[in-house]
């Protein structure tokens, strides 16, 4: 039995995780008084998980708009420390050890960048066996963090750790969450518990329907099949699997031809008949993200919000944009951003 517990929180460990975690953010005052007093709060905290007397905090939230509503709940710096220094610890091994290769999210090494490119490497292996013409079943699971229910995410987790005490550590994280359905998103812990949650879905897909081409970003999957009915049977399956840890696919989730483009994280890819894949920005984003940039330039050119703030949505933007196959776009949002900005400076 993996016992990490212990030296998970040890002193060194904690102050390691608190290092990482007020990283990129020490604009925010909270944080920058409590790594002001970083030994004696390390240690303060310390002995409160020694003796036993520890709770985490109470959450703040707030709701984030892009790329979807999402009600997010953040941790305090404290408790994030806690839960840094006990994935650093053990955990992060303990949860994603079994992990198929293809569940892109929250991971070391992993994130965005890497589930685009393996699309990409999906399409392009798919080609070279079946050609251009396909089938495509994109899947969604309906309000995934808020439908989730705690006994389930135990299950999830009593299934991969063995260290008693870091089982007991992620219940009480899971357990901080008001009901008994719901987990927080927001939380480094909470995200790699809801990853393990589908992680008996992945392998269900992979290993009994082998789908080869398959790949998921946190509850957003595709699978890539040249036959349209065996899809439905995998839907079928699915929904079942899902029906029995309390889940459900949302309405959006479809099964179209691959020829129509396959829509990921805000992408499509389009399979040419040469083989090549194309990758292009979601219209809908592109008019929001002009949108967007003309409040923000209204509102730098009254003062209402601080220089530099139109450049670093454009900056954001482009960074994305630069994933792909979107020269034209860029060059067209380029230009946009430089007509808002000589209005600014133009006064």
């Amino acid at each position: 039995m993996k016992n990490y517990f212990d030296r998970a929180m040890s002193y060194g460990n904690l102050r390691r995780a608190l290092r990482k975690c007020c990283r990129d953010v020490r604009w925010k005052d909270s944080v920058v008084g409590y790594e002001l007093h970083a030994p004696q709060n390390t240690h303060k905290l310390m002995k409160e998980i020694r003796e036993g007397t520890y709770r985490i905090s109470e959450y703040q939230r707030f709701v984030v708009l892009e790329p979807k509503r999402r009600e997010i709940v953040a941790t305090r710096i404290a408790d994030r420390q806690v839960q840094m220094a006990l994935c650093d610890g053990g955990l992060y091994e303990d949860i994603t050890e079994h992990f198929i290769y293809d569940n892109c999210a929250c991971q070391r090494g992993k994130g965005v960048d890497f589930a685009l490119r393996r699309l990409k490497t999906h399409l392009l292996r798919y080609y070279r066996k079946y050609g251009a013409d396909g089938w495509v079943l994109s899947g969604d699971v309906k309000q995934f963090f808020q439908s989730t229910e705690h006994s389930v995410a135990k299950d999830a987790t009593r299934k991969r750790v063995e260290d008693t005490r870091a089982r007991e550590m992620t219940f009480a994280v899971i357990d901080s969450f008001d009901g008994e359905v719901g987990i927080g998103l927001g939380s480094e812990i909470s995200q790699l518990v809801e990853l393990a949650v589908l992680d008996d879905m992945d392998h269900m897909i992979k290993e009994r329907l082998w789908i080869r081409h398959y790949i998921r970003y946190m509850d957003d999957f595709i699978l890539i099949h040249p036959d349209k009915e065996y899809l439905k049977t995998c839907r079928e399956a699915i929904e079942k699997h899902l029906a029995g840890i309390g889940l459900e696919l949302n309405r959006k989730t479809t099964i179209y031809p691959l020829r129509q483009g396959v829509k990921f994280l805000q992408w499509r890819y389009l399979l040419t008949e040469t083989g090549k894949v194309v990758m292009r920005m979601n219209r809908k984003r592109l008019k929001l993200q002009r949108r967007r940039m003309r409040k923000i330039a209204e509102r730098e050119k009254n003062g209402s919000v601080k220089p530099g703030t139109l450049n670093g949505s454009f900056q954001s933007w482009e960074a994305n944009a630069k994933r792909g196959d979107a020269w034209k776009q860029r060059k067209r949002m380029y230009a946009a951003y430089r007509r808002m900005k000589g209005e600014i400076d133009n006064g």
